[in-house]
């Protein structure tokens, strides 16, 4: 919400504030919510059923298909039988001839006919006129050679599909009849001898395509390669063609599909699904509106439901506001005047037990405790300038502190004592790098001035000798970098490289410096007894509690310093080496300018 829409919901009332963000808030969201639940209700309904159509669409195609296959292979078996290419490539040379043919020709046919699968199979010569009797048989006298689909017989070399119509020939066509019609040919000729049909019937189609159980006004149809209807449950709709651009996109898509389509002003569920065989469709189209029945039922309940709802809000509103916005309004009158600086201690008091009840009695508690709260600043502000003066009086100056050890080192160097004059040079060497005049970067020469005062310091101290061998590249000493960087690490080296070394062996150092693309790059290479692996992961976090980790505290320090003040991409890396010893590698950005010039990083 904007600042001025929050300016001008200000000036309301509580109440009217309460009553418009009640119906904001509680209202407005069950408006929402109820039309969304109906809307996903529909589009789940929609989904669910196309996806139930889908798989019934994409079943009866696959049914059909094998059915399709087995009438074709039976057509196939019929073309190729001997006994069938015989008798059609036999010319009657008189009537009695003729009579013979017709009357095997009729015996055969019938034996072909004698099947389970509800198909027929007619066979046509070449030249009908030959065979008056066998075509009278068949078609009543009619025409065969002068009708469309005979022309087209004799043209088209492959195999076609015909639908016969009851308004084409009533009585040979009792019912609409999908027929493929192949050319026969024979073993030795390369002209045809007739045509093997065979009939299919739409009530045969509708075993394989109508569903077990239909939803009302769902309507199941069969489609060619054209988008003509060649099988529907309403007879007379077969031969009709879908006109509509929407659908003609729709059935381009995959060989399975479904989607909402509206034909003829109608909104369908549309689904179908493709036969393998040809460029057929299977297609089914239900109503929107018979899915969304049960929904509009609820649609309307929800609608009572509402203004029910909306005469509940009212009241609830004018209760909360009644018991609980008129409490607030006197509260804030009393803040008011607590803000001018009123007393209000006689203001009037509210005995509830409710939230309310607690505001009132606490703002009486922090009305009393303000004064407290007051004096107890006062007297803090005074305690701290004074303890800011104690610690202003009892802070030591660097410079008094180097004076002294210059003049220790004086002293010792008079009376000939070098190994204390060097040990105290070196311990001033050691505090004045340290402290580096507070700033927090260096340069990499007076970092290793520190690490080799801190050796000559630790030299001084153990029995043990301790050899520190520096490999740093001279184009790297003057650039910034951070500092107590390396001393930290050399000190972990010597100590534990002093705990584990025999008698006579010495502790030796490698400490390399070198300069690679985008940064400096150094390491320092120990001859210990290494690091266990088991603690290897730990050394540089603080989510470890084993007893290395204590150990392990200045490695630590310095790898989050060099994350925190560079970046993640900086850092330690610690490993060990397979002849013994442990590597540190220290990963330190190049940066630019004089170390003065780099405090404020």
């Amino acid at each position: 919400m904007s600042r001025p829409v929050l300016t001008q919901l200000g000036r309301f009332s509580i109440r009217r504030q309460v009553i418009l963000l009640f119906f904001l808030i509680v209202v407005l969201p069950f408006l929402f919510i109820g039309y969304f639940a109906y809307s996903k209700s529909v589009k789940a309904i929609q989904d669910v059923s196309s996806f139930v159509s889908m798989e019934m669409m994409v079943k009866n195609a696959k049914v059909l298909d094998n059915y399709l296959d087995l009438v074709d292979n039976a057509q196939s078996e019929t073309m190729y039988s001997r006994e069938m290419q015989e008798l059609l490539s036999l010319r009657p040379s008189g009537e009695l001839e003729e009579l013979e043919i017709t009357s095997r020709l009729a015996q055969y046919t019938s034996l072909l006919n004698r099947n389970t699968h509800a198909y027929t199979i007619r066979i046509f010569p070449i030249e009908p006129s030959r065979y008056p009797t066998f075509t009278h048989t068949i078609y009543q006298d009619e025409d065969i050679e002068s009708q469309a689909w005979f022309r087209l017989a004799r043209e088209m070399k492959s195999p076609y599909w015909q639908l016969f119509l009851p308004q084409d020939n009533p009585i040979l066509y009792k019912e609409p009849i999908l027929s493929k019609i192949k050319q026969l040919y024979g073993l030795n000729q390369s002209e045809p001898l007739g045509f093997v049909i065979a009939d299919i019937k739409a009530s045969t189609l509708s075993e394989y395509l109508a569903p077990v159980k239909m939803v009302d006004r769902q309507q199941v149809m069969l489609l060619n390669e054209n988008n003509t209807i060649v099988y529907h449950q309403e007879a007379e709709r077969i031969g009709t063609r879908l006109d509509s651009p929407e659908l003609d996109d729709f059935l381009r898509q995959s060989a399975e599909a479904a989607s909402p389509l509206t034909i003829g002003g109608v909104k369908y569920m549309a689904t179908y699904a493709s036969l393998t065989h040809n460029d057929w469709k299977v297609l089914s189209l239900i109503p929107v509106s018979v899915l969304t029945r049960p929904v509009s039922g609820i649609e309307r309940i929800s609608f009572f439901f509402l203004l029910f709802y909306l005469a509940i809000s009212v009241f609830t509103v004018a209760f909360f506001t009644y018991r609980f916005t008129n409490p607030i309004q006197k509260l804030v009158k009393a803040m008011r005047k607590v803000e001018h600086g009123e007393t209000v201690h006689n203001w009037p008091q509210l005995t509830r037990s409710d939230e309310i009840g607690w505001l009132y009695m606490g703002f009486d508690n922090m009305v009393r405790k303000i004064d407290e709260l007051v004096s107890s600043a006062e007297k803090e502000a005074k305690d701290k300038k004074e303890l800011e003066f104690q610690v202003l009086t009892h802070q030591i100056n660097p410079h008094f502190l180097y004076n002294t050890l210059e003049a220790i080192r004086w002293k010792a160097e008079s009376r000939q004592a070098s190994d204390i004059s060097e040990l105290v040079r070196s311990l001033g060497n050691l505090l004045r790098l340290s402290l580096n005049d507070g700033r927090e970067l260096t340069t990499v020469e007076r970092e290793i001035e520190h690490v080799k005062a801190y050796v000559a310091i630790q030299s001084a101290r153990q029995d043990t000798s301790i050899r520190v061998v520096y490999m740093i590249d001279e184009d790297i000493l003057p650039l910034p970098c951070m500092r107590l960087m390396l001393q930290p690490l050399v000190e972990n080296a010597i100590k534990h490289g002093t705990r584990h070394a025999g008698d006579g062996e010495a502790v030796k150092i490698l400490i390399r410096g070198s300069l690679e693309p985008n940064r400096l790059q150094f390491e320092i290479v120990d001859n210990g007894p290494g690091i266990p692996e088991a603690l290897l992961g730990g050394l540089l976090t603080a989510e470890t509690d084993v007893p290395y980790q204590r150990k392990g505290v200045g490695l630590r320090n310095v790898h989050e310093r060099l994350a925190l003040y560079f970046g993640e991409r900086y850092g330690l890396r610690i490993e060990n080496r397979e002849e013994g010893g442990t590597i540190i590698g220290i990963s330190h950005p190049v940066l630019e300018g004089e170390p003065a010039q780099r405090d404020a990083i």
